[in-house]
């Protein structure tokens, strides 16, 4: 993908920055104990031990005095550091990694942190609240739904857990406002993020004002408005069919989005108000259609009590 491409570019030079600091603290380390002359014996005699132990072993020779000797230099420079302070070692933050940030091609879990600001910079998911599954207290109060939230939690904290091994490609929710959709839509966006999964999160609104832009923009500018929501793992519209229909933009661009994630096999999830025939109606049948088919996708109408209404 070509925004993780980006982030491991980023993580690949903030730790070689890290690694480049540390390597000239412990250079000027060095600096300060080579103006010990006590020091700077040592260490001579340690050098010629250390070339004298590696000739014998590459001719094969028995080397143990020159094992003892080398030994025995080594011992005498670690102790003068210890009495005079002298931390000479290069100093490695992450003993996984080496700190490259990487163990072979994989993340190591001290860059997770960096690679996430970066998804969330680039997602905009800053702006969401922190609600997570666990958060859910629809189930505490009488509300129609409760026991259809519970069902529908459980189903997409399982998608959640099965993000990168499950057919599902589109979720559409739909239901009248204030059911539970958007903060079901945070809890699935917050739990993608801990594991690592770029999300996009927009409303309706900020999805239609951004491929207006898109629109109406150079072609030179065009992909900076596009690329991640094409790109990105999860796509979520939230409340769709509450900003204006644009002449040539919201049904033509929404179409566009919805069928190349599709093609590609990236996971998007919309919410709206509106039914299926509210849909149609909107949209067109031809967007509908690709939203709803049921080989990939799963369709889900939550009915209920305004949680709005409820206190938690």
């Amino acid at each position: 993908m070509r925004y993780a491409k980006r982030y491991t570019r980023i993580i690949s030079a903030r730790y070689a920055a890290l690694r480049e600091r540390e390597e000239r603290d412990q250079k000027s380390r060095c600096t300060v104990a080579r103006k010990d002359p006590e020091y700077v014996k040592a260490e001579k005699i340690l050098l010629d031990a250390s070339i004298a132990y590696a000739r014998a072993k590459a001719q094969g020779k028995d080397c143990a005095d020159e094992e003892k000797t080398y030994n025995n230099a080594k011992a005498a420079v670690d102790s003068i550091c210890a009495d005079k302070g002298y931390d000479l070692s290069l100093h490695v933050h992450c003993s996984k990694c080496g700190d490259t940030g990487f163990i072979g091609e994989r993340l190591c879990s001290c860059a997770m942190p960096l690679y996430m600001a970066l998804v969330k910079e680039d997602s905009g998911i800053k702006r969401i609240p922190k609600f997570r599954f666990s958060d859910n207290r629809a189930g505490d109060v009488d509300c129609a739904q409760s026991k259809q939230l519970s069902v529908l939690y459980d189903k997409m904290k399982e998608f959640c857990d099965r993000f990168h091994d499950t057919r599902v490609n589109f979720i559409l929710l739909t239901g009248q406002s204030g059911v539970g959709k958007t903060s079901l839509a945070y809890a699935i966006a917050n739990e993608l993020l801990e594991k690592g999964v770029s999300v996009c999160f927009l409303t309706a609104f900020e999805f239609n004002n951004l491929m207006l832009k898109y629109h109406t923009s150079n072609i030179s500018e065009r992909a900076k408005y596009m690329d991640f929501l094409l790109d990105c793992e999860m796509l979520i519209i939230d409340d769709l069919g509450t900003e204006p229909v644009l002449k040539s933009v919201t049904k033509e661009y929404l179409y566009n989005v919805v069928d190349t994630r599709i093609v590609r096999g990236k996971k998007t999830m919309i919410t709206s108000n509106l039914d299926l025939e509210e849909l149609m109606l909107r949209y067109g049948e031809r967007t509908v259609s690709r939203m709803t088919n049921k080989s990939y996708s799963v369709t889900r109408e939550l009915l209920g009590d305004d949680l709005r209404k409820f206190r938690f």
